[in-house]
């Protein structure tokens, strides 16, 4: 009876190993079920959720020094409820299936990596920013509070505010924010980093900070991870 015994239990670690593992790492994209795509988009070392903190107001001198004036301040988002942001009534669900919230966690992405772009089109998801090659790409969805009326200020503040840090390397930073307006008042915002500047597997965590309008966040993605098939996807 042992000897039956061994070799089904070693095959009942092989199988539970398998199951472990998400579909998306142990078969090619052309593979990919629905489920795979979706859980990758959710669950995986290149997607995170920061909750942002709210810094405080700015005063008129700051503002006026940055270049801001009277008529320039916006609503603060503490002042802010769900029916002044996305209108009367109660807010509608995002494209990503949350309901808007100042208080809730901001969904990044990298987004120019291969196994999200493939996800993101398994998906059919309609909202996925276009990425042009030869760059990186980080992507929070759905944040509320900007002002969107001028991009180009907008885009150029962003820009300003964010880095990507790794120990032992200079602080990236960004060479374009792309702002792309979505429903209910929100918009997505990309960062866009050069690949001149190459990540590697060895830098063993990058941590990604923005400030957006006086939403402040950070997110962690850590390389060795963000590999498949033993090539790292970034």
């Amino acid at each position: 009876m042992r000897r039956i015994a061994i070799p089904v239990v070693l095959l009942s670690s092989v199988a539970l190993l398998f199951a472990a593992e998400p579909g998306w790492r142990i078969k090619p994209s052309a593979q990919w079920t629905m489920a795979d795509a979706k859980q990758l988009l959710t669950t995986s070392p290149w997607v995170g959720e920061a909750t942002p903190a709210l810094l405080p107001k700015r005063s008129e001198f700051s503002r006026r020094d940055g270049g801001a004036m009277g008529g320039g301040e916006g609503v603060g988002l503490d002042s802010l409820s769900a029916g002044s942001l996305f209108g009367a009534g109660v807010a509608q669900p995002t494209k990503h299936g949350r309901r808007p919230s100042l208080t809730e966690p901001l969904e990044i992405r990298w987004e120019s990596a291969a196994p999200i772009r493939a996800a993101e089109t398994k998906a059919h998801e309609q909202d996925a920013p276009e990425i042009e090659s030869g760059v990186y790409a980080i992507a929070i969805y759905d944040v509320p509070g900007l002002d969107s009326t001028n991009q180009k200020t907008l885009s150029r503040d962003l820009k300003k505010d964010a880095f990507l840090k790794s120990e032992g390397r200079k602080d990236r930073t960004p060479i374009r924010v792309d702002t792309l307006p979505q429903d209910n008042g929100l918009t997505t915002v990309v960062y866009i980093f050069p690949r001149t500047d190459e990540i590697t597997a060895a830098e063993k965590r990058l941590t990604f900070t923005a400030i957006l309008g006086r939403l402040s966040l950070a997110q962690y993605f850590y390389p060795e991870q963000m590999q498949l098939s033993g090539k790292l996807q970034l």
